[in-house]
């Protein structure tokens, strides 16, 4: 069994259930269950200081980087004291512009959980787009403005004895970076077992005002312009022409007062008096067992995102594995964790082809969508992702 050391910023109880933090909490539960020794070092206090997180020991530095691309001693005392046989590193592309990421007495792994888009694929969702979603995109941007031989350099600078990735597509584009395959292994994301074992729940569709012919969309995720809702309500609008019984279910934390005061754009959308009453927002906070009812109640999902922060979005994964049709873009690894036969592509931002999506995905009745689909086999738990980190923990 390894001792292991986690370097992860940003890892905080509220961010659990969101990608990239997800992933590396999780297969630390997942290695400390098999029975290695995994303690996550992050950032967020002004004194060092531990703290269990949701099973997991984080000891809390000031920060993880490099401060002024000088060495950080906080950090590197911290790993002295575990002193780990195994070190992970949670790695972005602008990681490479300022992080030091190698532990001398250890060996040094990366995990780069980071989507890698060119400048032409941001350029296409346009300069207005990308302001308004500046903080979704920013970092994204700069990623995609920075040299490609910076990224090589600091491998090998670095020495990393490996690199994780979450997906094929984000292997195909560090190969083009200059990363070699015998440095990268794909180790994808799992799902809870919750999402494997529901079924749609009748009771609950007319709780929330449906009949039994209409047929549900659903979409679930924060509500940034990025994510593609407000395309998403518009192109709806559009294919309810065509097909009146069409709803739309949306689940959000926020409340509709709030989110036509903070969005003016969808709040004109959630009252247009041609769509309001086809749309059901579900606002506040939904337990994870809610949220599973709410989407397996539905009929469609559909999760038009135009920009992803990390390269595997559980969502599309969870959903799924409830037997459920996708509607998604050709937007970075979102055609791969998909099914051929279980997905509708649109491109992003794009109002047109996403009406097409939603009448592709919901042609004909009801009932000849509902158990017309089944979970794809690349769909995993995250005990067989456990699994299979431990054999690659073990093999280095």
């Amino acid at each position: 069994m390894k001792r292991i050391c986690l370097i992860a910023s940003g890892l905080h109880l509220k961010r659990l259930r969101l990608q990239p933090w997800r992933y590396l909490h999780q297969i630390s539960l997942e290695l400390l269950q098999r029975g290695h020794t995994v303690t996550i070092i992050s950032d967020g206090a002004t004194t060092p200081y531990y703290e269990d997180l949701a099973g997991v020991s984080v000891h809390r530095i000031p920060t993880i980087a490099n401060p002024r691309w000088s060495h950080n001693a906080d950090l590197y005392t911290a790993l002295s004291s575990y002193a780990p046989d195994i070190v992970m590193w949670h790695l972005g592309k602008t990681s490479f512009l300022h992080q030091n990421f190698n532990f001398p007495a250890a060996t040094n792994l990366g995990i780069f959980t980071s989507p890698l888009y060119n400048i032409n694929e941001l350029a296409a969702l346009g300069m207005r787009r990308l302001i308004k979603g500046y903080q979704l995109c920013a970092i994204h941007v700069l990623g995609a403005c920075t040299p490609r031989q910076v990224l090589r350099k600091s491998l090998d600078r670095n020495r990393l004895d490996g690199l994780v990735v979450q997906t094929h597509t984000t292997h195909n584009r560090l190969l083009e970076y200059g990363v070699r395959a015998d440095e990268m292994t794909v180790i994808a994301p799992g799902v809870d077992a919750e999402w494997c074992h529901q079924t749609a729940d009748e009771d609950l569709r007319q709780e929330l005002g449906f009949t039994p012919q209409d047929k549900i969309i659903v979409y679930f995720g924060a509500l940034a312009s990025l994510r593609g809702l407000h395309t998403l309500m518009r192109a709806f609008a559009i294919a309810r022409q065509h097909d009146a019984r069409l709803k739309l279910l949306i689940l959000s934390r926020r409340h509709a007062n709030e989110l036509i005061n903070e969005d003016a754009q969808l709040g004109r959308l959630l009252t247009d008096e041609a769509v309001a009453p086809h749309v059901h927002l579900t606002s506040g906070y939904l337990s994870p067992q809610d949220l599973i009812r709410h989407v397996a109640a539905a009929d469609v999902v559909a999760l038009p995102f135009e920009l992803v922060p990390s390269d595997a979005p559980l969502s599309l994964l969870e959903a799924q594995a409830l037997e459920k049709p996708i509607i998604t873009t050709e937007i970075a690894c979102l055609s791969e964790l998909t099914q051929p036969g279980n997905r509708f592509l649109a491109q992003p931002a794009d109002v047109p082809s996403l009406v097409q999506a939603i009448r592709r995905a919901t042609q004909g009745p009801r009932t000849a969508l509902v158990g017309r689909y089944v979970v794809p086999p690349s769909i995993r738990r995250w005990g067989q992702v456990g699994a299979e980190w431990s054999r690659f923990i073990q093999s280095r």
